[in-house]
């Protein structure tokens, strides 16, 4: 009895394991189109990452030294419709992320890591953190916050 119990209980814990990780790697892979949807004007891509919901939020710190904060599908989709309008991409950007947590719960999931952009204009790094829900069986953005270092841009305060 204790024998089958044990075998039961570690072909369950590796049916989970397996389906966790089928889910991380579903997961980084809509981080990923999201933002090569974006950097390749494809917008039908970009907005396939995206829950299409009025919970959704984008907050981000701009090369200006402002901040945007976007909250809703709707208002999201004509923030950046000015982007996807020239199916002209000015440069190519090779995503390149990094040092993922992702924690899941249900539904839902939290993820971190470090995403470095590189273009013809040279390297940009950002930390990165994505709420995900899984919406029919697929996992969309909810959550976006996009720290992008601003170092090289003459914008962070020096020390004396």
């Amino acid at each position: 009895m204790k024998t089958s119990l044990l075998v039961t209980a570690l072909v369950l814990s590796t049916v989970i394991f397996g389906w966790a990780q089928a889910d991380n790697e579903a997961i980084k892979r809509v981080l990923r189109s999201e933002t090569e949807g974006f950097f390749k004007r494809d917008k039908a891509e970009w907005s396939n990452a995206w829950a299409h919901t009025p919970y959704i939020h984008f907050a981000a710190n701009l090369y200006g030294g402002d901040f945007m904060l976007v909250k809703g599908w709707n208002k999201l989709e004509k923030q950046f419709a000015s982007q996807f309008k020239s199916s002209k991409i000015s440069d190519k950007v090779a995503v390149r992320n990094s040092n993922y947590t992702i924690h899941q719960n249900g539904n839902m999931a939290f993820v971190a890591y470090d995403q470095t952009l590189i273009d013809s204009h040279g390297k940009t790094t950002s930390k990165e953190s994505r709420t995900l829900e899984k919406l029919d069986g697929q996992w969309k953005i909810i959550n976006v916050t996009a720290l992008t270092n601003l170092k090289s841009f003459g914008l962070a305060q020096t020390s004396k």
